[in-house]
Protein backbone atom coordinates (compact mmCIF):
# COMPACT_ATOMS: atom_id res chain seq x y z
CA UNK A 1 0.00 0.00 0.00
CA UNK A 2 1.07 3.34 -1.18
CA UNK A 3 0.19 6.38 0.43
CA UNK A 4 1.59 10.00 0.12
CA UNK A 5 1.52 13.05 2.65
CA UNK A 6 -0.38 15.33 1.28
CA UNK A 7 -1.28 19.27 2.11
CA UNK A 8 -4.27 18.38 3.88
CA UNK A 9 -2.18 15.77 5.88
CA UNK A 10 0.38 17.89 6.78
CA UNK A 11 -1.94 21.02 8.12
CA UNK A 12 -3.80 18.13 10.28
CA UNK A 13 -0.85 17.27 11.85
CA UNK A 14 0.90 20.56 12.21
CA UNK A 15 -3.18 21.69 13.75
CA UNK A 16 -2.48 18.52 16.03
CA UNK A 17 0.87 19.50 17.42
CA UNK A 18 -0.25 23.31 17.83
CA UNK A 19 -3.29 21.49 19.56
CA UNK A 20 -1.22 19.62 22.09
CA UNK A 21 1.02 22.63 22.68
CA UNK A 22 -1.77 25.01 23.77
CA UNK A 23 -2.98 22.59 25.89
CA UNK A 24 -0.10 21.72 27.43
CA UNK A 25 0.41 25.57 28.18
CA UNK A 26 -3.10 25.81 30.01
CA UNK A 27 -2.96 23.21 31.92
CA UNK A 28 0.33 25.02 33.43
CA UNK A 29 -1.39 28.43 33.35
CA UNK A 30 -2.03 29.72 36.54
CA UNK A 31 -4.98 32.44 35.31
CA UNK A 32 -7.90 31.11 35.06
CA UNK A 33 -6.96 27.93 36.41
CA UNK A 34 -11.03 26.13 36.53
CA UNK A 35 -11.84 27.18 33.35
CA UNK A 36 -8.88 25.82 31.42
CA UNK A 37 -8.90 22.94 32.59
CA UNK A 38 -12.00 22.52 30.39
CA UNK A 39 -10.34 23.92 27.16
CA UNK A 40 -7.42 21.75 27.32
CA UNK A 41 -9.70 18.76 27.79
CA UNK A 42 -11.64 19.97 25.21
CA UNK A 43 -8.49 21.39 22.62
CA UNK A 44 -6.65 17.25 23.31
CA UNK A 45 -9.78 15.68 22.26
CA UNK A 46 -10.11 17.62 19.24
CA UNK A 47 -6.27 16.68 18.51
CA UNK A 48 -7.07 13.10 19.26
CA UNK A 49 -10.33 13.21 17.07
CA UNK A 50 -7.91 14.73 14.15
CA UNK A 51 -6.19 11.39 14.25
CA UNK A 52 -9.09 10.15 12.36
CA UNK A 53 -8.38 11.53 8.73
CA UNK A 54 -4.89 10.79 9.35
CA UNK A 55 -5.97 6.96 9.46
CA UNK A 56 -7.78 6.74 5.89
CA UNK A 57 -5.54 9.12 4.11
CA UNK A 58 -2.10 7.24 4.89
CA UNK A 59 -4.35 4.20 4.35
CA UNK A 60 -3.69 2.84 8.03
CA UNK A 61 -7.37 2.08 8.21
CA UNK A 62 -6.65 -1.02 5.86
CA UNK A 63 -4.03 -2.62 8.80
CA UNK A 64 -4.49 -4.95 11.35
CA UNK A 65 -4.14 -2.85 14.65
CA UNK A 66 -5.48 0.97 12.94
CA UNK A 67 -8.65 -0.75 11.89
CA UNK A 68 -11.91 0.01 13.52
CA UNK A 69 -9.08 2.17 16.03
CA UNK A 70 -11.36 3.11 19.44
CA UNK A 71 -11.36 6.99 18.88
CA UNK A 72 -15.20 8.11 19.61
CA UNK A 73 -14.19 11.79 21.01
CA UNK A 74 -16.55 13.37 18.76
CA UNK A 75 -19.08 14.10 21.23
CA UNK A 76 -16.41 15.18 24.31
CA UNK A 77 -15.93 18.19 22.46
CA UNK A 78 -19.25 20.16 22.94
CA UNK A 79 -19.91 19.96 26.06
CA UNK A 80 -15.78 20.19 27.31
CA UNK A 81 -16.01 23.89 25.34
CA UNK A 82 -19.50 24.20 26.84
CA UNK A 83 -17.97 24.02 30.46
CA UNK A 84 -15.22 26.49 29.47
CA UNK A 85 -17.66 29.25 29.22
CA UNK A 86 -19.85 28.44 31.70
CA UNK A 87 -16.67 27.90 34.22
CA UNK A 88 -15.03 31.33 33.18
CA UNK A 89 -18.22 33.12 33.46
CA UNK A 90 -19.77 31.62 37.31
CA UNK A 91 -17.65 32.56 40.42
CA UNK A 92 -17.21 30.07 42.41
CA UNK A 93 -17.60 26.95 39.61
CA UNK A 94 -17.84 23.85 40.45
CA UNK A 95 -18.29 20.44 38.98
CA UNK A 96 -21.24 18.87 40.00
CA UNK A 97 -21.39 14.82 40.01
CA UNK A 98 -24.98 15.89 38.12
CA UNK A 99 -22.54 17.39 35.19
CA UNK A 100 -21.32 13.77 34.20
CA UNK A 101 -24.42 13.45 32.21
CA UNK A 102 -23.46 15.51 29.61
CA UNK A 103 -20.62 12.96 28.85
CA UNK A 104 -22.88 9.99 29.13
CA UNK A 105 -23.24 9.89 25.15
CA UNK A 106 -19.54 9.69 25.25
CA UNK A 107 -19.07 7.02 27.38
CA UNK A 108 -21.75 5.34 25.63
CA UNK A 109 -20.19 5.77 22.28
CA UNK A 110 -16.18 5.12 23.43
CA UNK A 111 -17.56 1.92 25.07
CA UNK A 112 -19.09 0.73 21.97
CA UNK A 113 -16.03 1.47 19.75
CA UNK A 114 -13.90 -0.29 21.93
CA UNK A 115 -16.35 -3.52 21.57
CA UNK A 116 -15.48 -3.39 17.93
CA UNK A 117 -12.32 -2.99 17.81
CA UNK A 118 -11.17 -5.88 20.60
CA UNK A 119 -13.77 -8.10 18.65
CA UNK A 120 -12.44 -7.33 15.43
CA UNK A 121 -8.96 -7.82 16.76
CA UNK A 122 -9.07 -11.35 16.96
CA UNK A 123 -8.78 -11.64 13.04
CA UNK A 124 -5.97 -10.28 11.08
CA UNK A 125 -8.42 -10.10 7.87
CA UNK A 126 -9.86 -7.01 6.74
CA UNK A 127 -12.71 -8.93 4.57
CA UNK A 128 -13.45 -10.89 8.17
CA UNK A 129 -13.36 -7.44 10.37
CA UNK A 130 -15.82 -5.90 7.87
CA UNK A 131 -18.23 -8.43 8.15
CA UNK A 132 -17.63 -8.90 12.34
CA UNK A 133 -18.53 -4.73 12.66
CA UNK A 134 -21.13 -5.00 10.15
CA UNK A 135 -22.78 -7.53 12.72
CA UNK A 136 -22.43 -5.44 15.40
CA UNK A 137 -24.07 -2.54 13.64
CA UNK A 138 -20.79 -0.02 13.42
CA UNK A 139 -21.87 2.15 9.92
CA UNK A 140 -25.46 2.70 11.48
CA UNK A 141 -23.72 2.95 15.17
CA UNK A 142 -21.52 5.90 13.33
CA UNK A 143 -24.19 7.64 11.44
CA UNK A 144 -26.62 7.55 14.75
CA UNK A 145 -23.09 9.26 16.21
CA UNK A 146 -22.61 11.73 13.86
CA UNK A 147 -26.60 13.10 14.31
CA UNK A 148 -26.28 13.35 18.13
CA UNK A 149 -23.46 15.05 17.45
CA UNK A 150 -25.52 17.10 15.41
CA UNK A 151 -27.66 18.03 17.91
CA UNK A 152 -25.54 17.90 20.68
CA UNK A 153 -23.42 20.95 19.02
CA UNK A 154 -26.92 22.97 18.20
CA UNK A 155 -27.68 22.50 21.89
CA UNK A 156 -24.72 23.29 23.70
CA UNK A 157 -24.40 26.70 21.04
CA UNK A 158 -27.78 27.68 22.53
CA UNK A 159 -26.91 27.34 26.09
CA UNK A 160 -23.13 29.16 25.20
CA UNK A 161 -25.16 32.03 23.62
CA UNK A 162 -26.99 32.16 26.66
CA UNK A 163 -24.10 32.14 29.12
CA UNK A 164 -22.51 35.11 26.94
CA UNK A 165 -26.16 37.04 26.86
CA UNK A 166 -25.95 36.46 30.88
CA UNK A 167 -22.52 37.71 31.56
CA UNK A 168 -23.10 40.85 29.00
CA UNK A 169 -26.66 41.67 31.05
CA UNK A 170 -24.06 41.27 34.46
CA UNK A 171 -21.04 43.39 32.79
CA UNK A 172 -23.38 46.01 31.55
CA UNK A 173 -25.70 46.47 34.89
CA UNK A 174 -23.00 45.58 37.99
CA UNK A 175 -20.40 47.19 37.36
CA UNK A 176 -17.68 49.86 35.58
CA UNK A 177 -14.79 48.09 35.69
CA UNK A 178 -13.66 48.88 31.89
CA UNK A 179 -10.82 46.30 31.89
CA UNK A 180 -12.98 43.90 32.54
CA UNK A 181 -13.73 42.36 28.71
CA UNK A 182 -16.93 41.81 27.01
CA UNK A 183 -16.06 38.79 25.01
CA UNK A 184 -17.42 39.80 21.58
CA UNK A 185 -14.63 37.58 20.15
CA UNK A 186 -16.21 34.61 22.09
CA UNK A 187 -19.90 35.53 20.52
CA UNK A 188 -18.27 36.17 17.31
CA UNK A 189 -16.61 32.78 17.26
CA UNK A 190 -19.68 30.72 18.82
CA UNK A 191 -21.54 32.37 15.09
CA UNK A 192 -18.89 30.66 13.37
CA UNK A 193 -19.16 27.62 14.91
CA UNK A 194 -22.55 28.08 14.19
CA UNK A 195 -22.04 27.71 10.84
CA UNK A 196 -19.99 24.47 11.44
CA UNK A 197 -23.33 23.09 12.47
CA UNK A 198 -25.47 24.32 9.60
CA UNK A 199 -22.60 22.96 6.69
CA UNK A 200 -22.95 19.41 8.62
CA UNK A 201 -26.34 19.28 8.51
CA UNK A 202 -26.36 20.31 4.65
CA UNK A 203 -24.27 17.57 4.13
CA UNK A 204 -26.17 15.60 6.19
CA UNK A 205 -29.31 16.55 3.88
CA UNK A 206 -27.31 16.07 0.77
CA UNK A 207 -26.12 12.56 1.73
CA UNK A 208 -29.75 11.19 2.65
CA UNK A 209 -31.16 12.80 -0.74
CA UNK A 210 -28.27 10.88 -2.39
CA UNK A 211 -27.23 14.03 -3.94
CA UNK A 212 -23.76 13.47 -2.16
CA UNK A 213 -22.59 10.79 -4.16
CA UNK A 214 -19.59 12.15 -5.90
CA UNK A 215 -16.70 10.71 -4.17
CA UNK A 216 -14.21 13.50 -4.99
CA UNK A 217 -16.85 16.21 -3.84
CA UNK A 218 -17.40 14.27 -0.51
CA UNK A 219 -13.87 14.26 0.23
CA UNK A 220 -13.04 17.80 -0.10
CA UNK A 221 -16.11 18.75 1.43
CA UNK A 222 -15.45 17.19 4.83
CA UNK A 223 -11.70 18.72 4.49
CA UNK A 224 -13.09 22.10 4.56
CA UNK A 225 -15.22 20.95 7.19
CA UNK A 226 -12.30 18.97 9.03
CA UNK A 227 -9.68 22.34 8.45
CA UNK A 228 -12.21 25.26 9.22
CA UNK A 229 -13.67 23.65 12.71
CA UNK A 230 -9.68 23.26 13.49
CA UNK A 231 -9.23 26.99 13.00
CA UNK A 232 -11.71 27.74 15.15
CA UNK A 233 -11.34 25.30 18.01
CA UNK A 234 -7.63 26.50 17.54
CA UNK A 235 -8.02 29.86 17.84
CA UNK A 236 -10.39 29.52 21.30
CA UNK A 237 -7.49 27.62 22.75
CA UNK A 238 -4.95 31.01 22.01
CA UNK A 239 -7.18 33.43 22.91
CA UNK A 240 -8.28 31.30 25.88
CA UNK A 241 -4.42 30.78 26.93
CA UNK A 242 -4.09 35.07 26.43
CA UNK A 243 -7.05 35.92 28.64
CA UNK A 244 -6.37 37.73 31.90
CA UNK A 245 -7.39 36.40 34.98
CA UNK A 246 -10.58 37.76 35.63
CA UNK A 247 -12.47 37.63 38.65
CA UNK A 248 -16.08 38.14 38.29
CA UNK A 249 -18.22 38.73 41.10
CA UNK A 250 -21.70 37.05 42.01
CA UNK A 251 -24.66 37.92 40.35
CA UNK A 252 -26.97 39.61 42.32
CA UNK A 253 -30.78 38.47 42.05
CA UNK A 254 -32.84 41.06 40.22
CA UNK A 255 -36.17 41.01 40.20
CA UNK A 256 -38.49 43.15 37.76
CA UNK A 257 -40.68 45.42 38.83
CA UNK A 258 -41.72 48.74 38.35
CA UNK A 259 -39.82 51.68 39.88
CA UNK A 260 -43.46 53.02 41.56
CA UNK A 261 -44.20 49.80 42.93
CA UNK A 262 -40.42 49.15 43.96
CA UNK A 263 -40.21 52.53 45.99
CA UNK A 264 -42.37 55.06 46.96
CA UNK A 265 -39.08 57.68 47.65
CA UNK A 266 -38.19 57.33 44.10
CA UNK A 267 -37.52 61.19 43.72
CA UNK A 268 -35.59 60.95 46.79
CA UNK A 269 -33.71 57.97 45.40
CA UNK A 270 -33.10 58.97 42.30
CA UNK A 271 -31.61 62.56 43.42
CA UNK A 272 -29.21 60.86 45.83
CA UNK A 273 -28.22 58.44 42.76
CA UNK A 274 -27.16 61.65 40.63
CA UNK A 275 -25.61 63.19 43.74
CA UNK A 276 -23.38 60.60 44.09
CA UNK A 277 -21.95 61.26 40.72
CA UNK A 278 -21.94 65.04 40.13
CA UNK A 279 -21.29 65.56 44.04
CA UNK A 280 -19.50 62.32 45.48
CA UNK A 281 -17.76 61.92 41.93
CA UNK A 282 -18.04 58.22 43.00
CA UNK A 283 -17.33 57.31 38.65
CA UNK A 284 -13.78 58.34 39.56
CA UNK A 285 -13.45 54.87 41.27
CA UNK A 286 -12.22 52.48 38.24
CA UNK A 287 -13.72 49.60 39.67
CA UNK A 288 -16.88 50.94 41.08
CA UNK A 289 -19.82 48.35 40.81
CA UNK A 290 -23.52 48.36 41.55
CA UNK A 291 -22.70 46.94 45.07
CA UNK A 292 -20.40 49.41 46.22
CA UNK A 293 -22.91 52.43 45.09
CA UNK A 294 -25.61 50.35 46.47
CA UNK A 295 -23.56 50.54 50.14
CA UNK A 296 -22.50 54.23 49.43
CA UNK A 297 -26.67 55.13 49.04
CA UNK A 298 -27.75 52.47 51.66
CA UNK A 299 -29.81 51.34 48.97
CA UNK A 300 -31.31 47.85 47.64
CA UNK A 301 -28.91 47.18 44.83
CA UNK A 302 -32.19 46.32 42.77
CA UNK A 303 -33.74 49.49 43.60
CA UNK A 304 -31.03 51.26 42.04
CA UNK A 305 -30.50 49.05 38.90
CA UNK A 306 -34.47 50.01 38.47
CA UNK A 307 -34.47 53.66 38.41
CA UNK A 308 -30.90 54.15 36.31
CA UNK A 309 -32.67 51.70 33.59
CA UNK A 310 -36.14 53.27 33.54
CA UNK A 311 -35.13 56.90 34.70
CA UNK A 312 -31.66 57.32 32.40
CA UNK A 313 -33.04 54.88 30.32
CA UNK A 314 -29.34 53.42 30.26
CA UNK A 315 -27.60 50.18 32.07
CA UNK A 316 -24.68 50.50 35.33
CA UNK A 317 -22.27 50.38 32.99
CA UNK A 318 -23.15 53.13 30.57
CA UNK A 319 -24.22 55.31 33.25
CA UNK A 320 -21.02 55.42 34.84
CA UNK A 321 -18.94 56.03 31.68
CA UNK A 322 -21.18 58.89 30.88
CA UNK A 323 -19.79 61.13 33.75
CA UNK A 324 -16.45 59.83 33.25
CA UNK A 325 -16.33 60.74 29.36
CA UNK A 326 -18.06 64.24 30.25
CA UNK A 327 -15.27 64.87 32.88
CA UNK A 328 -12.63 63.61 30.44
CA UNK A 329 -14.23 66.22 27.70
CA UNK A 330 -13.94 69.27 30.60
CA UNK A 331 -10.61 68.33 30.94
CA UNK A 332 -9.58 68.22 27.47
CA UNK A 333 -10.87 71.58 26.72
CA UNK A 334 -9.06 72.91 30.59
CA UNK A 335 -5.51 74.32 28.51
CA UNK A 336 -4.37 73.84 32.19
CA UNK A 337 -4.11 70.21 31.02
CA UNK A 338 -1.86 70.71 27.60
CA UNK A 339 0.82 68.63 29.10
CA UNK A 340 -0.81 65.57 30.15
CA UNK A 341 -1.62 62.58 27.73
CA UNK A 342 -4.81 61.64 26.28
CA UNK A 343 -4.96 58.90 28.23
CA UNK A 344 -3.66 60.29 31.33
CA UNK A 345 -6.55 62.32 31.34
CA UNK A 346 -8.75 59.35 31.23
CA UNK A 347 -7.13 57.72 34.00
CA UNK A 348 -7.98 60.47 36.21
CA UNK A 349 -11.16 60.41 35.33
CA UNK A 350 -11.97 56.29 36.34
CA UNK A 351 -10.90 54.90 33.00
CA UNK A 352 -8.39 52.17 34.21
CA UNK A 353 -8.00 50.74 30.16
CA UNK A 354 -7.03 52.72 26.85
CA UNK A 355 -8.49 50.51 24.48
CA UNK A 356 -11.68 50.59 26.25
CA UNK A 357 -11.58 54.07 27.02
CA UNK A 358 -11.10 55.11 23.09
CA UNK A 359 -13.84 52.90 21.49
CA UNK A 360 -16.01 54.22 24.67
CA UNK A 361 -15.58 58.12 23.68
CA UNK A 362 -16.35 57.33 20.25
CA UNK A 363 -19.19 55.48 21.18
CA UNK A 364 -20.22 58.26 23.16
CA UNK A 365 -19.25 61.68 21.84
CA UNK A 366 -19.03 60.32 18.04
CA UNK A 367 -15.68 61.01 17.54
CA UNK A 368 -12.00 60.24 18.43
CA UNK A 369 -10.76 61.83 21.59
CA UNK A 370 -7.81 63.65 19.66
CA UNK A 371 -10.25 64.87 17.31
CA UNK A 372 -12.64 66.49 19.88
CA UNK A 373 -9.38 67.54 21.42
CA UNK A 374 -8.06 69.55 18.61
CA UNK A 375 -11.66 70.92 17.34
CA UNK A 376 -11.75 72.61 21.36
CA UNK A 377 -8.64 74.04 20.92
CA UNK A 378 -9.72 76.15 17.15
CA UNK A 379 -12.58 77.26 18.83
Amino acid sequence: MNSQFSLFDTLILLGIIQGIIISFLLLITKRNKQSNRFLALGLLSFCLLSTKPLLHTQLLWETHYFRYFPNALELAVAPLLFFYVKALFTPKFQFKRKYWLHFLPLFISQTYAFIVYFVTLQTRDISTKKTIANHLFFDEVKQLDEYILLLATILYLYQGFGLIKDYKDWLNNTTSDTKLPDFKWMRHLFILFSFTGFIILIGRVLAFVNLFNAIWFVGYFWRFVSLYTAFLIYYLGLKGYFQPNYVFHEKPNQVKTSVSEANQDYLENYQKIEQSMVEDKLFLDTQINLQKLAQHLNLPQREISNIINHHFNTNFRDFINHYRIEAVKVKLKDPSNSNKSIFGIASECGFNSETSFYRLFKKHVGMTPKKFLDQSTTH
